[in-house]
């Protein structure tokens, strides 16, 4: 390594050698070289290297003119490059070698770019890869920022007099707390969508927050559930799923004229994976620890999606908190929960403050208001360039938000209408209602959790409230019967392939007739119409046979009476590889227990 000139000292020299040398240790790279910019000097020195050729090193300094320089200037961030010979940009790192490959982090503190870090050449002739290489180099980074910090801190003092003592020097200053001032949000105006429909008013017959709503534990003892009461409003605590009362439109001045509950809510697998690729891409483009969304619904209280590289530790989560409801005046934050995803999971938390933050407010066509926050741990303005392809990327994602909520408005039509349709029938078939209510319901939550993509949500949902219509279609005197022959058994049986046949000419947009059609039949092949077997049922039909079933024992039927919750589970768990879905099975419980355990 050539000798570092004053201001180094050997200490520091040996310190960033050490450091060096852990990218041949986690990351396999076999060359390595560290560039700085020193206070005084114009561009970066080569304050450490290892590996390269003793006739051709690298070189000891670089302007800002460089193209190499130039290149990671403009990058701004970790980038592979696996046939560096293509470039000429690179030659002066790649002497030597007649298959280099590079891999070239910048590094930043406070904002600040202060240098960047070279590895060349991994192990075994293997090319770079940045989703698996940029975890390790980063915490590689924090470290060079942390003895650059050390370094600064004991080479400033005014005199020897004011020297601190070594523990002293090894200690980088707490990041102040920030303050919170008010910062404007920039309005984002969302591209205007041909399919959007002027808003409607709610129907206030129906909503599904009037299906059911959960299940709590019964008195037999944990493990055990119990269908709620139609009266009755539970909102599972373990999630964090509070209800809020918040102020109507009508409101003047500090009166408030009335209170709407808020209904805990939550996003379509979807709708967070189109979230973190546009908050992927943000980071990509603009120097960000975290991006939060909060959704705004009028009926419903979403979790604020959060994004981040690294996990958050609960104090910067708590600062998210903080800001958001800082801008969102209709929710406290206690009523408030956050669902984070972290690019890389097994690292250590990121800590620290939150020194910058830019909120941005997209203005949604139908008078949508969703909030993005974007933040920095270093104190650093967000410049002009850097807005403008904020903004870029919050039209994109407000236009995704927007045709999520038209998507969502035409799911709710249609409930309205099959709760309409399913009315006129109470008298005839008194419980028809409540049990396609109840089964659409806890159906279209299961299929969520189980992450199915949307059109299998919605073809769950549909299938699931119109699955016994063709009951509607036999004889009322053979579904009034207290006990039932062969004969009438063989006429029920046939009610999903009426449903389906009534149901043909509605053209549904989702595989809802086969769905139907199929939710009678069995895991082991013996159900009807077509003894279907295994996987050969659509998944949407095995959703609603558990469902439907665990239903039916939970509220009873004129044939059986309700079941305890203990037996109903045990049934089902019996069941399983016979009637139902073995997987599904196993799943469905472990959602029951979700929903019902509560904190003390």
């Amino acid at each position: 390594m050539p000798s570092l000139p004053t201001p180094f000292n050997d200490a520091l020299s040996h310190r960033f050698a050490q450091i060096l040398y852990q990218c041949l240790e986690t990351v396999g790279s076999t060359k390595g070289a560290l560039y700085l910019s020193i206070k005084g000097e114009e561009g970066f020195r080569l304050v450490s290297h290892y590996g390269f050729p003793r006739l051709v090193p690298p070189p000891e300094s670089l302007t800002m003119e460089h193209p190499l320089v130039k290149w990671v200037h403009r990058e701004r961030r970790i980038f592979a490059v696996n046939n560096a010979a293509q470039f000429p940009e690179l030659s002066v790192l790649i002497q030597g070698s007649e298959t280099p490959r590079l891999l070239i982090t910048p590094i930043y503190d406070k904002g600040n770019w202060i240098g960047f870090l070279v590895q060349r050449d991994r192990v075994r002739g293997e090319g770079y890869d940045v989703n698996r290489d940029e975890a390790p180099t980063v915490a590689i980074c924090q470290d060079i920022v942390e003895a650059v910090r050390e370094f600064r801190f004991v080479f400033t003092s005014g005199s020897s007099n004011d020297s601190p003592s070594p523990t002293d020097g090894l200690h980088v200053p707490p990041i102040p707390e920030p303050m919170m001032e008010e910062v404007t949000a920039i309005p984002v105006t969302v591209p205007h969508s041909d399919s959007m429909i002027p808003p409607v008013a709610p129907v206030q017959e129906f909503s599904p927050g009037m299906m059911l709503e959960g299940f709590v534990s019964s008195p037999e003892g944990e493990g055990s559930f119990s269908p709620l009461s139609r009266s009755g409003v539970f909102i599972s605590r373990n999630l964090d799923e509070p209800t809020v009362m918040v102020p109507s439109p009508a409101q003047t001045g500090q009166s408030m004229v009335e209170s709407v509950p808020l209904r805990p809510g939550m996003f379509l697998p979807e709708q967070r994976t189109f979230f973190w690729e546009a908050a992927s891409l943000l980071m990509s483009i603009v120097p960000l620890a975290a991006v939060a969304l909060w959704m705004d619904e009028p009926q419903e209280l979403r979790p604020i999606l959060t994004y981040s590289r690294l996990p958050l530790a609960a104090e910067l989560k708590q600062q998210i908190l903080a800001h958001a409801t800082y801008h969102i005046t209709r929710v406290e934050e206690k009523d408030l929960r956050i669902l984070t995803k972290s690019e890389w999971m097994e690292e250590g938390p990121l800590r620290g403050i939150f020194q910058t933050y830019l909120p941005v407010v997209l203005m949604e066509e139908g008078g949508g208001q969703d909030l993005m926050l974007l933040f920095r741990l270093e104190e650093k303005p967000f410049n002009e360039r850097e807005q403008t392809c904020i903004q870029q990327v919050a039209r994109m994602l407000g236009f995704h938000l927007q045709e999520g909520r038209l998507h969502e408005q035409y799911h709710r039509a249609f409930l309205s209408v099959a709760h309409r349709i399913l009315s006129t029938v109470e008298g005839g078939a008194p419980t028809l209602r409540s049990h396609s209510l109840n089964t659409a319901k806890l159906a279209r939550n299961f299929a969520v959790r189980l992450e199915l993509p949307s059109h299998e949500v919605e073809a769950v949902s549909i299938a699931a409230i119109l699955h016994d219509v063709g009951t509607l279609l036999l004889d009322p005197a053979v579904m009034a019967k207290p006990e039932l022959t062969p004969d009438d058994l063989a006429r029920i049986r046939t009610h999903p392939v009426l449903a389906s046949t009534f149901l043909k000419d509605f053209r549904f947009p989702f595989d809802v007739l086969r769905i139907i059609r199929h939710h009678h039949e069995r895991w082991d092949g013996t159900g009807y119409p077509d003894g279907l077997k295994g996987e050969e049922i659509p998944i949407g039909s095995r959703i609603i046979c558990i469902i439907e079933a665990f239903e039916v024992m939970s509220s009873g039927n004129s044939y059986k009476s309700p079941k305890a919750s203990r037996e109903i589970l045990e049934e089902l768990r019996n069941e399983a590889s016979a009637q139902f879905d073995p997987a599904l099975v196993s799943d469905f419980i472990d959602y029951l227990a979700s929903k019902a355990r509560r904190p003390d």
